[in-house]
């Protein structure tokens, strides 16, 4: 498998990058993975959006309480702050061919074709360090840290 950044001109050479504002579930499950990307980690690196993106494939790839695919496991209550009712995040859609949905919809695409390797460890969780450490991280295994994200494996 190789890193996703070996065809990252090729893909965004190939793609429209643009996403209007849409109910959820009207919404293809690839274009709600790079809009979870997009909200979550559009402030982050590539690599921190590498492993949010890949935390969220983790859980898709072990179907448990938080969901079975790919549209279950992002809108599953209170798992992916910005898809939270109030979330200030809630609200916002990328505009067309912001650079950071540029990057997060390449990494989704090379993560959905498997040609960009998990550089969590496995890791199902991650938080934001802006906030206090959740209850959960205590008993978890931290896989990763990158910019303001930490990520676990919580099975």
């Amino acid at each position: 498998m190789g890193h996703y950044l070996d065809t990252r001109c090729e893909l965004h050479a190939q793609g429209d990058y643009s996403m209007n504002a849409q109910p959820y579930l009207s919404m293809a499950p690839a274009d709600l993975y790079k809009l979870c990307c997009w909200r979550e980690a559009r402030g982050e690196s590539l690599d921190a959006k590498r492993a949010q993106a890949h935390s969220v494939m983790n859980r898709v790839n072990l179907p448990s309480w938080w969901g079975h695919d790919l549209s279950s496991v992002i809108l599953c209550k209170w798992q992916f702050s910005s898809f939270n009712e109030g979330d200030p995040n809630e609200k916002k859609w990328p505009d067309d061919n912001d650079p950071s949905f540029i990057d997060c919809s390449t990494v989704c695409d090379a993560i959905l074709s498997g040609t960009d390797e998990d550089p969590t460890s496995g890791a199902d969780s991650y938080y934001d360090t802006s906030i206090p450490e959740p209850y959960w991280a205590v008993s978890a295994q931290l896989t990763l840290e990158v910019d303001h994200f930490r990520f676990f494996v919580t099975r």
